[in-house]
């Protein structure tokens, strides 16, 4: 992203610990989200509390475009070519044997089934299932939209970066992530505008929301991209790291307001403040 500064960036260590009380966090957020849904009886007090639970597959997104580019960040620095076909590999192996096997469930076992229709297998084996999924046709196993969303920043990220590296413009790579950061605000407002909105009233337009919206993978890149920024922050900025790593009261603190304005802006998800702002507002507090 940004060329490494005189002073060093801090060893990598083999695993980030303080991130597995994050991905703990994500996964309960994730589960009372659910768990308030129709699908489950659940205490009357559980929507209010898990209404903003859907923020959890956010922060997986940051923690991800942390990780994984701050991996590549760290070849590029040391002058190592990226290879894709290792880096590619690496990540399927660790993911497809469980996805396969949830996938066999589905289709083998219909009583699994939470709704009344799968798509087709091949959209859930190239991970297309996230881009026009129609809720009112095909929910089932549809919260795999977001590995699909993880799929393609896998796909897309090293490319991007072995095509920079071959160019020569790694140090152009600050513009194009803020050029995607932008994208999104447009890309949204347009679908908005051109899908949600000559729907108002017909009571369709929630789930063209989720269709047009939510589940695609060019509207949810604003937590990917925060990882990847604070990555970047990471690997290249060394000194600026570590002012901010001695900062860590205030950036929680800084971290509950921004996500307690998030709360209030994305209080119903399917406006258009919070389909415009709410995404960056939520990718930011967790970011943070």
């Amino acid at each position: 992203m940004l060329q490494p500064t005189a002073a060093t960036a801090p060893p990598t260590p083999a695993r980030f610990y303080g991130l597995d009380h994050l991905r703990a966090l994500a996964i309960i957020l994730v589960f009372l989200f659910h768990y308030q849904l129709p699908f489950f009886a659940h205490p009357d007090w559980v929507p209010e509390v898990a209404k903003f639970g859907w923020t959890g597959v956010d922060l997986f997104f940051v923690l991800s475009g942390f990780l994984i580019s701050s991996q590549l960040f760290e070849q590029l620095k040391a002058g190592t070519n990226i290879s894709f076909r290792a880096f590619f590999l690496k990540r399927l192996f660790r993911i497809m044997p469980a996805f396969w096997a949830v996938l066999a469930v589905y289709f083998c076992w219909p009583f699994f089934h939470e709704r009344e229709h799968l798509l087709p297998a091949w959209r859930y084996l190239s991970f297309t299932q996230n881009f026009g999924l129609d809720l009112r046709v095909s929910g089932t196993f549809s919260h795999a939209w977001s590995l699909c969303v993880e799929e393609h920043f896998y796909l897309l990220l090293p490319l991007v970066l072995i095509l920079l590296q071959a160019l020569r413009l790694v140090k152009t790579g600050g513009f194009f992530l803020a050029a995607l950061f932008l994208f999104g605000f447009v890309v949204r407002g347009y679908n908005w505008a051109h899908f949600v909105v000559p729907a108002m009233g017909t009571g369709d337009e929630g789930f063209l929301w989720y269709e047009h919206i939510y589940y695609p993978t060019y509207n949810r890149l604003d937590g990917l991209l925060a990882g990847v920024a604070i990555a970047g922050c990471y690997q290249y900025l060394p000194n600026l790291w570590r002012r901010l790593s001695g900062m860590g009261n205030l950036l929680i603190v800084a971290s509950l307001v921004v996500l307690a304005g998030a709360y209030y802006v994305c209080y119903d998800e399917q406006s258009h403040a919070a389909t415009i702002f709410g995404f960056p507002l939520v990718a930011l507090g967790y970011g943070l």
